[in-house]
Order: structure tokens, then C-alpha cells, then sequence
């Protein structure tokens, strides 16, 4: 489809809440591996919209008093770089530092986008849990 002209984002509205659930997490593209549910009041989530269209959303949200962030496009806009673009835009706005976000270790374009945003592997911090207390095979990456 090629890169959108404008990628804006706006506080979701829940006339939004349609659109961003017929984006299902296997045709998304993602920047962090989880997100915040949708019953989280400490999350702060924002609609991404490409040249008026909704796209995706991104959020940012608490783990054990830690800033987290998530970016999710729809699939068909996936090579378009929106994530990274309504990522930066997000972290511009948002005043809290150091954040964080997870990422599959696999995950190449993801990783080289949080490297160009100017996150870096944060050793200090393990890989998360499944609910089972599980280890998840995931690398965490701060933004100071």
C-alpha cells in the first residue's frame, strides 16, 4: 500500500473499540509483546490512524510500578512503518523515562525499530511470565 502521508494518533474513543478489535494479534504488526488488558486503568492507550484511517493503537501501561509500551498496526499495513512512526510519536508525548518494552528475540524489524527509537537491551530486567508463572522467551529493551 505504501507509506501514509500523516500518522496521527488521538485518545481511543470507544467508537474506535470496533475497528481496533477486527485487528487480531496475528495479522498485527507489533512492537512489544504484550499489552495492557483492557480493564488496566493504569493504561494510557492511544487510536493510530493513517491518513484518516484507523490503523492500530498503542499503550502504555504499569508492570510492577515499571512504564511498558506496546504497538500494534493492522497486517496489511505492517511494511508501511507505521508502528515505528506512531511509536516515536507516542514516546515524544509521553513524560515518563525510563520505559520499557518486550520483544521476541526473533523479532529482527521490531528490534531494529526500537534501536532507531533508541531503546537498548536492558540486562537488568528478565523476560516476563505466563500467567502459569512460565518463563517467556522474550528480551526487554529500555528507553532511558
Amino acid at each position: 500500500m505504501g507509506e501514509p502521508h500523516v500518522v496521527s494518533l488521538r485518545a481511543t474513543r470507544d467508537t474506535d473499540l470496533d475497528t481496533l478489535n477486527r485487528i487480531t494479534p496475528g495479522d498485527d504488526a507489533l512492537i512489544g509483546t504484550d499489552a495492557p488488558s483492557g480493564t488496566d486503568a493504569d493504561a494510557d492507550r492511544r487510536t493510530i490512524r493513517a491518513d484518516g484511517e484507523i490503523v492500530g493503537q498503542v499503550a502504555r501501561w504499569l508492570d510492577r510500578g515499571d512504564a511498558f509500551v506496546a504497538c500494534r498496526v493492522d497486517g496489511t499495513r505492517r511494511d508501511d512503518g507505521i508502528a515505528g512512526r506512531a511509536l516515536r510519536l507516542y514516546l515524544e508525548v509521553l513524560d515518563e523515562r525510563p520505559v520499557r518494552t518486550r520483544v521476541a528475540p526473533d523479532d529482527d524489524a521490531c528490534i531494529r525499530v526500537l534501536e532507531r527509537l533508541g531503546f537498548e537491551p536492558d540486562s537488568g530486567r528478565p523476560g516476563g511470565t505466563t500467567a502459569t508463572g512460565a518463563p517467556v522467551d522474550e528480551l526487554v529493551f529500555l528507553l532511558a
